[in-house]
């Protein structure tokens, strides 16, 4: 596939349940995602990223390995409690963000929970969460979530579907990149600090997609929109 940049426009439901939270900004040059743990580089050198990048971590969680502290098992607790998980989640901690992301047992759905830096109420450990139905194995819209976090520097969260042979994604942060690593051939949940307009309700994400050498696959800017 030739590398190429295009304008992705979508239409976004926000999250059907989020909380008022506060959220921290984003460094230059980060050195801790938000759990804590160092912040690494991306492994190999990835074709149009110049500047500092910070690779985040994601950990595949089978179900048999849900214990009660894991993010996946605080996640379910914290949904509708119909949801009906089928295979393995995906967790997922950035410098801004920590994500869970799961398949329905249906086939038909996926869901998950968002979270940013900062206290709230009760002190819950999710500020937001997502569901959106598969069509033909996509979603519609990526299920936009700008409610985790505070109107001076929000967060957006939004599921991407990368290509098929994408190992990475990308998202241009204020300084830096911040790289995702594919897993589970779910959609992958990205988030940013760059490009939230919280008053329009919508967000703009800056995005690449590379294959498992670095090569550039594909590069484009998705705007995604809450739904009225």
């Amino acid at each position: 596939m030739t590398p190429r940049r295009s304008r992705v426009v979508l239409t976004a439901l926000v999250s059907s349940i989020a909380f008022s939270a506060g959220c921290a900004g984003g460094d230059s040059s980060p050195d801790r995602l938000m759990d804590g743990s160092k912040a690494d580089k991306p492994p190999i050198r990835l074709e149009g990223v110049d500047g500092p990048s910070v690779l985040t971590r994601v950990w595949v969680v089978q179900p048999s390995a849900r214990g009660q502290k894991t993010r996946s098992a605080s996640c379910l607790d914290h949904g509708r409690g119909s949801e009906r998980p089928n295979g393995p989640s995906v967790e997922r901690v950035g410098v801004n963000s920590e994500t869970v992301t799961f398949e329905e047992a249906s086939s038909g759905a996926i869901f998950g929970c968002d979270n940013s830096p900062g206290t709230r109420e009760e002190n819950r450990r999710w500020c937001g969460s997502a569901y959106g139905r598969l069509y033909g194995g996509r979603l519609r819209d990526p299920r936009l979530d700008i409610l985790c976090g505070t109107t001076e520097e929000p967060v957006g969260f939004v599921w991407v579907h990368p290509a098929p042979e994408a190992r990475y994604v990308s998202v241009e942060q204020p300084g830096y990149v911040e790289v995702y690593e594919t897993a589970a051939q779910l959609p992958v949940r990205v988030a940013t600090i760059s490009g939230v307009e919280y008053e329009r309700f919508r967000a703009k994400f800056d995005l690449r997609e590379h294959d498992s050498r670095g090569k550039l696959i594909r590069e484009y800017e998705l705007e995604a929109f809450v739904a009225g």
